[in-house]
Protein backbone atom coordinates (compact mmCIF):
# COMPACT_ATOMS: atom_id res chain seq x y z
CA UNK A 1 0.00 0.00 0.00
CA UNK A 2 2.94 2.72 1.05
CA UNK A 3 4.07 1.96 -2.74
CA UNK A 4 0.88 2.16 -4.53
CA UNK A 5 0.36 5.55 -2.31
CA UNK A 6 4.30 6.91 -3.70
CA UNK A 7 3.22 6.08 -6.83
CA UNK A 8 -0.17 8.41 -7.14
CA UNK A 9 2.02 10.89 -5.25
CA UNK A 10 4.80 10.67 -7.89
CA UNK A 11 1.40 10.96 -10.29
CA UNK A 12 -0.06 13.98 -8.99
CA UNK A 13 3.72 15.65 -8.52
CA UNK A 14 4.35 15.62 -12.22
CA UNK A 15 1.13 16.15 -13.03
CA UNK A 16 1.45 19.74 -11.44
CA UNK A 17 4.84 20.10 -12.75
CA UNK A 18 3.17 19.87 -16.56
CA UNK A 19 0.21 21.96 -15.09
CA UNK A 20 2.53 24.88 -14.02
CA UNK A 21 4.49 24.64 -16.92
CA UNK A 22 1.46 24.69 -19.38
CA UNK A 23 -0.07 27.67 -16.85
CA UNK A 24 2.91 30.24 -17.99
CA UNK A 25 1.87 29.97 -21.82
CA UNK A 26 -1.60 30.94 -21.01
CA UNK A 27 -3.30 33.98 -22.53
CA UNK A 28 -3.71 37.20 -20.36
CA UNK A 29 -6.27 39.35 -19.72
CA UNK A 30 -5.29 42.08 -21.54
CA UNK A 31 -5.02 39.86 -24.58
CA UNK A 32 -8.76 39.24 -24.25
CA UNK A 33 -9.95 42.63 -24.09
CA UNK A 34 -12.68 43.24 -26.77
CA UNK A 35 -10.80 45.86 -29.39
CA UNK A 36 -11.41 49.33 -28.42
CA UNK A 37 -11.43 50.44 -32.13
CA UNK A 38 -14.06 47.64 -33.06
CA UNK A 39 -17.34 47.76 -31.51
CA UNK A 40 -17.96 44.84 -29.38
CA UNK A 41 -20.48 41.79 -30.78
CA UNK A 42 -20.72 38.22 -32.36
CA UNK A 43 -20.51 39.47 -35.76
CA UNK A 44 -22.49 38.25 -39.12
CA UNK A 45 -24.14 34.55 -38.62
CA UNK A 46 -22.05 31.22 -39.33
CA UNK A 47 -23.10 27.89 -39.65
CA UNK A 48 -22.68 24.52 -37.34
CA UNK A 49 -19.92 23.69 -39.74
CA UNK A 50 -18.08 27.00 -39.15
CA UNK A 51 -18.40 26.85 -35.44
CA UNK A 52 -17.16 23.32 -35.47
CA UNK A 53 -13.98 24.36 -37.82
CA UNK A 54 -13.91 27.47 -34.66
CA UNK A 55 -13.62 25.03 -32.17
CA UNK A 56 -11.15 22.41 -33.46
CA UNK A 57 -8.52 25.49 -34.27
CA UNK A 58 -7.87 25.04 -31.02
CA UNK A 59 -5.68 22.57 -29.19
CA UNK A 60 -7.55 21.84 -26.10
CA UNK A 61 -11.06 20.57 -27.47
CA UNK A 62 -8.58 18.23 -30.32
CA UNK A 63 -6.74 16.59 -27.04
CA UNK A 64 -10.35 16.34 -25.28
CA UNK A 65 -10.99 14.41 -28.71
CA UNK A 66 -8.02 12.35 -28.41
CA UNK A 67 -8.54 11.54 -24.96
CA UNK A 68 -12.36 10.32 -25.41
CA UNK A 69 -10.75 8.31 -28.61
CA UNK A 70 -8.25 6.38 -26.17
CA UNK A 71 -10.85 5.72 -23.08
CA UNK A 72 -13.09 4.48 -25.86
CA UNK A 73 -10.59 2.40 -27.22
CA UNK A 74 -9.71 1.02 -23.18
CA UNK A 75 -13.10 0.63 -22.46
CA UNK A 76 -13.80 -2.00 -25.36
CA UNK A 77 -10.64 -3.54 -24.91
CA UNK A 78 -12.38 -5.03 -21.35
CA UNK A 79 -15.25 -7.10 -22.68
CA UNK A 80 -16.59 -7.31 -19.02
CA UNK A 81 -19.72 -5.19 -18.51
CA UNK A 82 -22.65 -5.20 -15.30
CA UNK A 83 -25.13 -3.45 -13.88
CA UNK A 84 -22.05 -0.93 -12.27
CA UNK A 85 -21.57 0.50 -15.33
CA UNK A 86 -25.10 1.83 -15.82
CA UNK A 87 -25.05 3.08 -12.37
CA UNK A 88 -21.70 4.86 -13.20
CA UNK A 89 -23.02 6.47 -16.33
CA UNK A 90 -26.32 7.30 -14.02
CA UNK A 91 -23.78 8.61 -11.33
CA UNK A 92 -21.84 10.47 -13.57
CA UNK A 93 -24.60 12.39 -15.16
CA UNK A 94 -27.08 13.30 -12.51
CA UNK A 95 -23.84 14.48 -11.13
CA UNK A 96 -22.44 16.63 -13.70
CA UNK A 97 -25.47 19.66 -13.35
CA UNK A 98 -24.21 20.35 -9.74
CA UNK A 99 -20.43 19.99 -10.84
CA UNK A 100 -21.28 22.83 -13.30
CA UNK A 101 -22.78 24.91 -11.07
CA UNK A 102 -20.13 24.26 -8.00
CA UNK A 103 -17.42 25.31 -10.49
CA UNK A 104 -18.75 28.19 -12.05
CA UNK A 105 -20.54 29.92 -9.15
CA UNK A 106 -17.94 28.73 -6.22
CA UNK A 107 -14.97 28.97 -8.24
CA UNK A 108 -15.27 31.10 -11.20
CA UNK A 109 -16.83 33.81 -9.32
CA UNK A 110 -15.05 33.37 -6.24
CA UNK A 111 -14.23 36.92 -4.84
CA UNK A 112 -10.40 38.07 -4.47
CA UNK A 113 -9.41 36.65 -0.88
CA UNK A 114 -7.82 38.85 1.34
CA UNK A 115 -4.54 38.24 3.43
CA UNK A 116 -3.43 41.06 5.50
CA UNK A 117 -3.14 43.62 2.94
CA UNK A 118 -2.54 41.63 -0.07
CA UNK A 119 -5.83 40.14 -2.10
CA UNK A 120 -5.07 36.81 -4.08
CA UNK A 121 -7.16 35.56 -6.31
CA UNK A 122 -7.61 31.76 -8.25
CA UNK A 123 -6.41 31.85 -11.61
CA UNK A 124 -9.30 30.32 -12.83
CA UNK A 125 -11.35 33.11 -11.51
CA UNK A 126 -9.23 35.75 -13.39
CA UNK A 127 -9.54 33.79 -16.76
CA UNK A 128 -12.92 33.47 -16.26
CA UNK A 129 -13.67 37.60 -15.69
CA UNK A 130 -11.74 37.88 -18.95
CA UNK A 131 -14.37 35.51 -20.39
CA UNK A 132 -17.10 37.93 -18.58
CA UNK A 133 -14.88 40.99 -20.20
CA UNK A 134 -15.30 39.71 -23.74
CA UNK A 135 -17.94 37.28 -24.39
CA UNK A 136 -18.27 37.62 -27.80
CA UNK A 137 -14.89 36.02 -28.45
CA UNK A 138 -15.71 31.85 -27.73
CA UNK A 139 -11.84 31.49 -27.57
CA UNK A 140 -11.99 32.61 -24.23
CA UNK A 141 -14.52 30.76 -22.91
CA UNK A 142 -12.80 27.57 -23.72
CA UNK A 143 -11.43 25.65 -20.85
CA UNK A 144 -7.54 26.89 -20.92
CA UNK A 145 -5.46 24.70 -21.50
CA UNK A 146 -3.43 24.18 -17.98
CA UNK A 147 -6.74 23.15 -16.93
CA UNK A 148 -7.35 20.69 -20.03
CA UNK A 149 -3.44 19.01 -18.48
CA UNK A 150 -6.05 18.59 -14.92
CA UNK A 151 -8.63 16.79 -16.69
CA UNK A 152 -6.20 14.31 -18.68
CA UNK A 153 -4.55 13.72 -15.73
CA UNK A 154 -7.04 14.16 -12.71
CA UNK A 155 -10.05 12.25 -14.08
CA UNK A 156 -8.33 8.96 -14.69
CA UNK A 157 -6.27 9.22 -11.20
CA UNK A 158 -9.65 10.08 -9.39
CA UNK A 159 -11.08 7.07 -11.25
CA UNK A 160 -8.72 4.96 -10.60
CA UNK A 161 -8.71 5.13 -6.75
CA UNK A 162 -12.21 3.83 -6.88
CA UNK A 163 -10.51 0.70 -8.47
CA UNK A 164 -7.66 0.63 -5.83
CA UNK A 165 -9.55 0.44 -3.15
CA UNK A 166 -11.73 -1.81 -4.21
CA UNK A 167 -14.98 0.39 -4.68
CA UNK A 168 -15.53 -0.12 -8.08
CA UNK A 169 -14.49 -2.68 -10.51
CA UNK A 170 -12.22 -2.48 -13.32
CA UNK A 171 -14.42 -1.83 -16.56
CA UNK A 172 -16.94 0.73 -14.28
CA UNK A 173 -13.75 2.93 -14.11
CA UNK A 174 -12.76 2.87 -17.57
CA UNK A 175 -16.33 3.40 -18.14
CA UNK A 176 -16.92 6.56 -15.80
CA UNK A 177 -13.68 7.82 -17.18
CA UNK A 178 -15.03 7.85 -20.80
CA UNK A 179 -18.35 9.47 -19.68
CA UNK A 180 -16.52 12.03 -17.76
CA UNK A 181 -14.42 12.79 -20.76
CA UNK A 182 -17.18 13.04 -23.21
CA UNK A 183 -19.33 15.27 -21.11
CA UNK A 184 -16.28 17.73 -20.92
CA UNK A 185 -16.00 17.87 -24.14
CA UNK A 186 -19.67 18.18 -25.01
CA UNK A 187 -19.66 21.16 -22.52
CA UNK A 188 -16.50 22.54 -24.58
CA UNK A 189 -19.15 22.35 -27.69
CA UNK A 190 -21.97 23.68 -25.99
CA UNK A 191 -20.03 26.43 -24.63
CA UNK A 192 -17.92 27.68 -27.68
CA UNK A 193 -21.28 27.30 -29.39
CA UNK A 194 -23.23 29.70 -27.77
CA UNK A 195 -20.26 32.59 -27.68
CA UNK A 196 -20.82 32.36 -31.17
CA UNK A 197 -22.88 33.94 -33.64
CA UNK A 198 -24.67 30.56 -34.48
CA UNK A 199 -28.28 30.84 -34.24
CA UNK A 200 -29.97 28.24 -32.34
CA UNK A 201 -32.70 25.58 -34.16
CA UNK A 202 -33.60 23.39 -31.67
CA UNK A 203 -35.48 24.01 -28.74
CA UNK A 204 -32.80 21.57 -26.82
CA UNK A 205 -30.14 24.34 -27.69
CA UNK A 206 -32.04 27.94 -27.51
CA UNK A 207 -32.63 26.72 -23.81
CA UNK A 208 -29.27 26.18 -22.80
CA UNK A 209 -28.51 29.16 -25.22
CA UNK A 210 -30.79 31.28 -23.66
CA UNK A 211 -29.92 30.59 -20.08
CA UNK A 212 -26.05 31.56 -20.99
CA UNK A 213 -26.49 34.55 -22.51
CA UNK A 214 -28.63 35.79 -19.84
CA UNK A 215 -25.52 34.94 -17.63
CA UNK A 216 -23.35 37.17 -19.35
CA UNK A 217 -25.78 40.46 -20.70
CA UNK A 218 -28.30 40.32 -17.92
CA UNK A 219 -26.91 39.43 -14.37
CA UNK A 220 -23.47 37.43 -13.75
CA UNK A 221 -25.37 36.30 -10.33
CA UNK A 222 -27.67 34.02 -12.20
CA UNK A 223 -27.72 31.49 -14.28
CA UNK A 224 -24.84 29.08 -13.46
CA UNK A 225 -25.59 26.23 -15.54
CA UNK A 226 -24.41 25.20 -19.29
CA UNK A 227 -24.86 22.06 -20.68
CA UNK A 228 -27.88 20.97 -18.01
CA UNK A 229 -29.64 23.64 -15.97
CA UNK A 230 -30.88 20.99 -12.91
CA UNK A 231 -28.35 22.95 -10.58
CA UNK A 232 -30.07 26.18 -11.62
CA UNK A 233 -33.63 24.97 -10.60
CA UNK A 234 -32.74 23.41 -7.68
CA UNK A 235 -30.28 25.80 -5.98
CA UNK A 236 -32.19 28.90 -6.64
CA UNK A 237 -30.74 30.90 -9.49
CA UNK A 238 -32.54 30.13 -12.52
CA UNK A 239 -35.47 33.10 -11.87
CA UNK A 240 -37.84 34.29 -14.78
CA UNK A 241 -35.89 36.92 -16.79
CA UNK A 242 -38.06 39.34 -15.74
CA UNK A 243 -37.56 39.06 -11.79
CA UNK A 244 -33.57 39.28 -12.08
CA UNK A 245 -32.39 42.99 -12.22
CA UNK A 246 -30.04 44.02 -15.15
CA UNK A 247 -26.30 43.80 -13.31
CA UNK A 248 -24.27 46.40 -13.86
CA UNK A 249 -21.22 44.27 -13.07
CA UNK A 250 -21.88 41.65 -15.83
CA UNK A 251 -19.46 42.68 -18.07
CA UNK A 252 -16.68 42.54 -15.53
CA UNK A 253 -17.63 41.01 -12.58
CA UNK A 254 -16.93 44.21 -10.08
CA UNK A 255 -13.53 44.75 -10.79
CA UNK A 256 -12.43 47.03 -13.17
CA UNK A 257 -9.42 46.62 -15.59
CA UNK A 258 -6.16 47.71 -14.61
CA UNK A 259 -2.22 47.49 -15.22
CA UNK A 260 -2.76 44.97 -11.52
CA UNK A 261 -5.28 42.49 -12.56
CA UNK A 262 -4.28 42.25 -16.20
CA UNK A 263 -0.93 39.78 -15.53
CA UNK A 264 -2.27 36.03 -15.60
CA UNK A 265 1.24 34.56 -15.69
CA UNK A 266 2.12 35.95 -11.92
Amino acid sequence: MATLILCYLVYFAVLMVVFFWVRAYTWTEEQALPAKDKKPGFGPQISLVSAAKGLFHHNGPRVLVAACVVSMIARLLVIEFSSVDLWVILGVIAFWPFQEWLIHAWLEHLPAMEFGKRKVELIITKTHRAHHRNPWDPQYGLTTTYFVVLFLGGVPMIWSLGYTFGFVPLHAVLTGALVTFLLILNYEWVHYLIHTSYTPRTWIYRRLWRNHRLHHFQNENYWFGLTMLTGDRLLGTQPHKGAASHSKTVLNLGVEASTEDLGLRS
